[in-house]
């Protein structure tokens, strides 16, 4: 008699992620829509990045064991690539405030750079500490960039966008201690619940800025 397969495997962490799947893409929607904004189109982009990489992640929770090595494999890198894209974009988006001309041109080239040593990394380490290292850094200098642009320029709407950040940064320290508030509802699904009140913070205080 052939074992039965259950429909998911890690069924509450899918499920999360795969609701934060949809408010990434409806987030990102509604601040791509923002005309005449290069701030809003990077911003807008890092939500649809984060959506990719957790319906990629909520596959490979839920539907991992009943795929063959390539594929899961390919699934996993490309979640990755798609998690240090997003930390990217939100470093790029907080760099757009204090830079111009140029020095946007290098902040362009710095970010296709950084991706491409990311990739190369996970050519050979692909586990979750890699995107951890990438990760958290660029979520710390975004969080320190909307700070200064808050206190220095009075910037409307990076407040809200530097706690979005502060509530991310708690639900990552929360996945990487393994907290869990019950055996099925462990540290990833106490993590994504924790990263869609982030996102909505950030989403909120990015439509509150004025177009530039």
């Amino acid at each position: 008699m052939s074992e039965k397969h259950p429909l998911l495997y890690e069924p509450t962490t899918a499920i999360t992620d795969y609701i934060i799947f949809i408010l990434g893409i409806t987030f990102g929607w509604f601040t791509l829509s923002i005309q005449d904004s290069q701030f809003h189109q990077l911003w807008g982009t890092s939500f649809i990045t984060i959506a990719i990489g957790a319906l990629l992640g909520g596959t490979t929770h839920g539907f991992g064991p009943k795929l063959s090595q390539i594929p899961r494999t390919i699934i996993w890198r490309a979640t990755l690539i798609f998690v240090a894209a997003t930390g990217l974009l939100l470093a790029m988006s907080t760099a757009l405030v204090f830079v111009t001309g140029k020095g946007e041109d290098a902040l362009y080239i710095s970010a296709g750079v950084l991706l491409i040593s990311f990739y190369n990394r996970i050519r050979t380490q692909d586990n979750f500490r890699s995107v951890v290292i990438f990760y958290l850094p660029l979520m710390g200098i975004s969080f320190i960039g909307f700070l200064v642009a808050f206190y220095y320029y009075g910037m409307i709407g990076t407040l809200s966008i530097s706690i979005g950040l502060l509530v991310s940064l708690a639900a990552s320290w929360v996945q990487v201690m393994r907290i869990s508030l019950h055996e099925n509802f462990n540290h990833n699904d106490l993590f994504h619940v924790i990263q869609m009140l982030g996102m909505y913070l950030m989403y909120r205080g990015g439509l509150e800025i004025p177009p530039f």
